[in-house]
């Protein structure tokens, strides 16, 4: 799946800015002239321990398709957008002193922070940052499956798993990894992670040659296994904890700088809000907001006009934002799109902020180890 850069990091900044807010107590909130009702259903999102936000799109694979169309894309479309239509991505954020409601933490206290990413079944990866721990599980076949994986990719992601079951015991977090649990894992080897990742795929396809199983060694194909890993390790170097504190401190100032509410009637059961914010003028901010995770924005590439979100509030707490993506296109196409993201807010129950009960410390030269044992067919070194 490939959409435009700005469209999707920007509506990921979106989301993350108003659970920033939340998680500062709404100081931001008290800038801006969004009067009391939208300052307190910030406040009672913030009186939990823990919040989470739901992420997903609201549309059809048709709208999806449309929506790809206009930001560039090219050739058959099918499966990127039904990805966009099924992927859920969950995250949530909470305190290291359990219990203690988000609001009154200071400034200085590090966050726990847990992520997962479906498309339509169970979770196919997630990762948590609890006390300055860092913990990932992967579920290699079903991230295949779920994201439309050849047979080829199925076959390959069968002998990967496949490899746990002769791993010897001074592997087990190996097989533990292979099988899809929780482990432990330090964020500065990231890059040596990816590189074993790739390892274990390039094997597998050196076998599957040697069987004669599958065509060419450059099919374009053959790598796509090798970078969803690659994909997946990579995005857990923004949980060192320090790296979200930054990130929330800069979305804060961008909203305090830039953000405007204005009442919207209640219906649905709700009351709404729209928020908007000029995206060209925030941009910069949110550039180096984004920073701090690692991620990328050109604020040269976001569009030159003010962008709008609409807030629901049930019961005096914010419960859902839901942004229309054809805000981040230009020209005429922005008329012919329509395809809403939706964000649902609640406690931090959805992907629970505490850490795995019993887990391993994995090295990446495990992984590596597990390639050899596999390459030469069980039985050892």
């Amino acid at each position: 799946m490939r959409v435009s850069r700005p469209s999707h990091t920007a509506a990921a900044a979106l989301c993350a800015t108003v659970l920033a807010v939340a998680v500062a107590g709404c100081s931001m909130a008290e800038k801006v002239t969004t009067g009391l009702k939208v300052k307190h259903a910030f406040e009672k999102l913030g009186e939990q321990p823990a919040a989470s936000v739901l992420v997903s799109v609201d549309g059809s694979r048709a709208d999806a398709e449309k929506f790809l169309r206009a930001a560039g894309g090219k050739g058959s479309l099918q499966r990127p957008a039904r990805l966009l239509t099924r992927g859920e991505l969950t995250f949530a954020v909470g305190s290291d002193r359990e219990e203690t409601p988000l609001k009154e933490l200071s400034r200085s206290e590090r966050l726990r922070f847990a992520a997962a990413v479906n498309f339509g079944g169970k979770d196919v990866l997630a990762a948590k940052s609890v006390e300055e721990k860092l913990y990932v599980r992967m579920n290699l076949r079903s991230l295949v499956a779920q994201t439309g994986g050849s047979e080829q990719d199925r076959h390959r992601a069968r002998r990967i798993v496949s490899l746990a079951k002769d791993l010897p015991a001074t592997l087990r977090s190996a097989k533990d990894a292979l099988k899809g649990r929780w482990v432990e894992v330090d964020p500065e080897s990231f890059d040596d992670f990816a590189r074993a990742a790739q390892e274990i795929t390039a094997e597998e396809k050196r076998d599957e040659r040697r069987e004669g199983q599958h065509g060419s060694p450059d099919s374009p194909q053959t790598d796509e296994t090798s970078k969803r890993l690659g994909r997946a390790t990579a995005a857990g170097r923004a949980l060192n904890g320090e790296s979200e504190r930054e990130f929330l401190r800069g979305l804060e100032k961008t909203l305090g700088e830039h953000a405007r509410f204005r009442t919207a009637g209640e219906y649905g059961g709700a009351e709404h809000v729209t928020v908007s914010m000029p995206a060209r003028r925030a941009a910069p901010d949110l550039s180096r907001a984004l920073a701090a995770l690692g991620a990328r924005l050109d604020p040269e590439k976001v569009p030159d006009k003010t962008v709008s979100a609409d807030l629901q509030i049930r019961r005096g707490q914010l419960t859902g934002l839901t942004l229309d993506l054809e805000q981040f296109l230009g020209g005429k196409q922005a008329r012919e799109v329509h395809l809403p993201l939706r964000m649902d807010f609640g406690s931090g129950d959805a992907v629970t902020v505490r850490a795995p009960d019993g887990v391993r410390e994995l090295e990446p030269q495990d992984l590596l180890a597990a390639v050899m044992y596999g390459a030469l067919g069980t039985g050892g070194i």
